[in-house]
Order: C-alpha cells, then structure tokens, then sequence
C-alpha cells in the first residue's frame, strides 16, 4: 500500500526542516512526499528545496515533489494543491510546523487494513517552539476528555466533532483517497476549514481515534488558531450548515451519525447533549421546532435560507 503525506506550507522556515525529517524517519516503507509552499515570504521554500535535493532523502520515498504557488492563495487553496498531487490509498495531513511519530503512518496503515472509506486521527503532544514537549498545557487533555466523554456514554465519536474540532488540527487527518472523492477537498475557510471538512467527513464514516501520541503539534506565537480566532465564531455558522445539508438535508451514510434520518423523533432529543449543535440547529433548521416539524420516516427538508 502507497501511503501520501501531503504537507501545506506558509512562513514555518524555523520548523520546516524538522518537519520533513519526521516523516523521512518514518517505519513504513512505502511513503510518497508532496509538499506545496504558498509563496512564502521567509526561506521556508528554499530550506526544504534544499533538504529534498539530497540524494539520502529522495531515495528514501517512492516519490518526492516540492511545489510553490505563484502567488499567496490561503491554506485551503494549497491543502487542495497538495491532495491533488497525492496518489497514496491513505493520505495523511502534516502542519508545516508539526511533526509526526515515526510509527505514525506504519500505526494508521495497520488500522486502515482494506477499508474503502476512512477518516482517522490521534492523540496529541503539544510542543513548544523548540520541539519540547508541553506537559502543563491543558490543550491535549481537554482533546481526550471529549472523546473519553464519548466512550463512556457509548455514542459514536461522530457526534463529538459537532461540539469541537477534536482531531485539533488539519495536520492530524488520516483520509483514503476514496473519502477524499466522495467528501471533496477543503473549503474556503480562514480558520475552520479543517472543522468544516470533518464535518463532511462523518458524515460518510465513523473517525478511528489512536488514543497514543501519534502527531505533535506546536504552540508558537504564529499559530493560526491564535491568529485567526476573531473569525471562528463567524464561520462556525458555514460549518454548522454543512454538517445540516450532509446530515440532515440529506440521506447520510454513515448510518450512525446524528441525523433525523438516523434517528427519527429521538434525534430532537439526543442534539441537546451536544450545546453547540443544539443551538444552530434551532438557528438553520426550521423543522426542528416541533409545532412546524415535518420530518417523517424516510422524508427529510432544508435547512433554512439553503438554496
């Protein structure tokens, strides 16, 4: 089996090096490489050129591309550039400025065996600028809370993902290319992208979490999340509205998520323990107010202003 990593880079010229050394000190074999750099103002370009051109490193992948978009065009743009690039059964997403395991790939190969459809993530451990690991930081426990929270109450991870980004990071996504051709690529979001597309994604199958620390994940000053959360709530709406139009709007098929569809009168009940949901629901779908419902067995409506 072909494994793709596919990395989007922007101005990580301090981090892009250990990057793609992690995934050159990969276990599994069989590893193709396709980087793409948004025009970065800093070296990040010229710094994996040059660690790409070394005979070692080539050698180690079955293939190897570096590309550079001609201009600035946004992460959603670049991931799309990359993942078009990817010829891997399983692709994996890897931050500019994270870094993988090493068993990482050899760890999600073994759980993907022969599956057609696959969205899969793992466990965190969030570093500092230095590559140190973070053991007071509060962000990768409150990750394994919301899925602990999900086993105890043996509901499908699926639902989780309506209340946060779980997975905490693009970079930590594990896709088969058939998931990939039956979700679509990134949509053109600043900062939710990443949330919008799992969104999608569970739609169409239950996530596979490896519950050991499988991506590290930086916390610097540039982190998107820390520089772009003045839009997070705005484009929560955009995302909520897919997940209705995927989930509700239309037949579903991963038969667990949470849908009408799926669950009938129960559904009205079960979106309450999720706040977050709960609350655009009653903003994008009219039905669920129960004196206008019109959801029956085997029938399903809009959400609202959905043209």
């Amino acid at each position: 089996m072909l494994a793709s990593v596919v990395i989007a880079c922007y101005k990580h010229e301090a981090y892009i090096e250990e990057c793609l050394e992690s995934v050159f000190r990969q276990t599994f074999s069989d590893v193709e490489l396709v980087v793409v750099d948004d025009h970065s103002p800093d070296r990040s370009f010229e710094i994996a050129r040059r660690l790409i051109k070394k005979k070692s490193f080539g050698r180690r992948f079955v293939s190897c591309r570096l590309l550079r978009n001609p201009l600035n065009l946004g992460a959603h743009c670049t991931w799309n550039r990359a993942l078009s690039l990817a010829n891997g059964e399983l692709v994996f997403f890897l931050n500019s400025d994270d870094a993988f395991s090493k068993d990482r790939v050899q760890t999600f190969a073994n759980l993907y065996g022969d599956e057609k459809l696959f969205f899969g993530f793992s466990a965190v451990e969030p570093i500092d600028e230095r590559g140190k690991s973070i053991t007071t930081h509060q962000f990768p426990t409150s990750l394994r809370y919301a899925v602990d929270r999900a086993r105890i109450a043996g509901s499908p991870l699926s639902w989780t993902f309506l209340d946060s980004q779980i997975a905490a990071s693009t970079g930590n996504f594990v896709v088969s290319r058939e998931l990939l051709r039956r979700v679509g690529r990134l949509s053109d979001l600043k900062y939710c992208h990443d949330w919008e597309f799992a969104l999608r994604a569970v739609t169409v199958v239950e996530p596979r979490y490896v519950e050991t620390d499988h991506y590290m994940y930086r916390l610097h000053s540039t982190n998107s999340f820390r520089s772009l959360a003045n839009v997070a709530e705005s484009e929560t709406r955009a995302c909520m509205s897919s997940y209705c139009i995927n989930a509700i709007a239309h037949r579903p098929i991963n038969r667990a998520c949470l849908s009408p569809i799926n669950f009938g009168d129960a559904f009205y009940k079960l979106i309450k323990l999720h706040p977050n949901f709960n609350y655009w629901v009653k903003q994008l779908y009219a039905p669920y107010h129960p004196e206008h419902r019109t959801v029956e067995r085997n029938e399903w409506t809009m959400p609202r202003n959905w043209q």
